[in-house]
């Protein structure tokens, strides 16, 4: 949840020539990384949306065009860390760390050859957090990879079964902030999901069940409260039931968000739609934590490119824009398509469509690049 004010404003008041200098924070693209879909032989891929042209323009396949390589099936998660891009691969068994400017490829690190062939298959998410980058694994397990010598250095911690979304929450103790780093368990979907909780500073993890959370599948933290998205489950015919929004604090659990399959936070809201697999109907939900209020988000003004089939949703905090990936229509059969390339819509806080971007084949998660401006009067 903590993902920074909406501005960063630094004054450097060196006072030359009377001039002074403000350092700013600008937004300067989004990444969308595309799953592909590895049973039809369509390997993943990596869209940049550039801020710095006019208009905003998005190029597709940008990590096979700057290193003659495939991203390989599936891969399932990118940040931006830093100077660099990480992308969770989880067919590849392997993280790619990229130069964020270029796209270069920087090193791909194997999380089977560094972490085991059982503990390190199948990497899923990502976080960040100090000099440190947190992988996830089917393995069960989280793997720590150091951001100098890009290598897991057989570091890692052992969490529940299936583990998928990430995220840090830090404590202040008096003089001393603690951080920790809590994961998401699936379990696959059998129906025993859990959260695991780890003290960076010690390295001793807990991992803990909570009623009514099965499938859980990404974090938001706030302080030491959990916001935890939960797949629920699947009936005989493979419809998706019970999906949500959980907010654990301490021992107490209570869905907040009764309908939902896919969530982003930023400052006191958390956005979230609902598009469960066995259905062709999708709703959206604003939930402010602050004020613990629940409501409809509608989209609107996008009547000429609406959103298909949801994929990805994402808040770029700086400039308060939602970013909601879609699949597109299969004009063959007029339902949604998972081998033809996806879209981006960019709305804002209220609602409005403010344009869409070109993406990949099945757009899965969307993540953001920052820069320093400066400005002088």
């Amino acid at each position: 949840m903590m993902m920074g004010a909406s501005l960063f404003i630094s004054c450097l008041g060196d006072n030359k020539d009377d001039n002074d200098t403000i350092e700013y924070v600008v937004t300067k693209g989004a990444l969308v990384i595309n799953n592909g879909n590895a049973y039809n032989g369509i390997d993943g891929s990596l869209t940049h949306i550039d801020f710095s042209t006019n208009p905003a323009t998005a190029q597709q396949n940008v990590f096979k065009k700057a290193n003659g390589i495939s991203l390989g099936g599936t891969p399932n998660d990118v940040m931006v860390y830093g100077d660099k891009i990480y992308i969770a691969g989880s067919d590849e068994n392997a993280v790619f760390v990229l130069n964020k400017k270029t796209f270069k490829l920087l090193e791909r690190i194997s999380t089977t050859d560094d972490m085991g062939e059982t503990e390190g298959v199948n990497p899923r998410s990502l976080t960040g957090y100090g000099s440190k980058v947190y992988v996830s694994t089917y393995g069960g397990y989280v793997g720590v990879i150091d951001t100098l010598t890009l290598s897991i250095d057989n570091k890692m911690y052992k969490v529940g079964s299936t583990p998928e979304g990430l995220a840090i929450g830090t404590v202040s103790n008096g003089t001393n902030v603690e951080a920790f780093l809590y994961v998401a368990n699936s379990d696959y979907s059998y129906g025993n999901g859990s959260i695991s909780k780890i003290n960076l500073s010690d390295g001793q993890v807990t991992t803990t069940s909570y009623e009514g959370v099965k499938n859980p599948q990404e974090i938001a933290v706030a302080g030491d409260i959990l916001y935890v998205l939960d797949w629920g489950s699947y009936d005989e015919n493979y419809n998706q039931v019970g999906a949500g929004v959980y907010k654990i604090s301490g021992n107490s659990v209570t869905k907040i968000v009764p309908d939902a399959t896919g969530m982003a936070a930023a400052g006191q809201l958390i956005l979230t739609f609902n598009s469960p697999y066995g259905s062709n109907k999708t709703t959206y939900s604003v939930y402010n934590i602050a004020y613990n209020i629940l409501d409809t988000f509608t989209l609107t003004g996008d009547s000429s490119h609406p959103i298909i089939s949801p994929s990805a949703i994402s808040i770029e905090p700086n400039n308060s824009y939602v970013y909601i990936a879609s699949r597109p229509i299969d004009p063959d059969k007029g339902t949604a398509s998972f081998t033809l390339p996806g879209f981006v819509n960019v709305y804002d806080l209220n609602g409005n469509f403010l344009g869409s971007f070109n993406a990949g084949v099945e757009p899965h998660k969307i993540a953001f690049s920052y820069g320093i401006a400066k400005l002088e009067y």
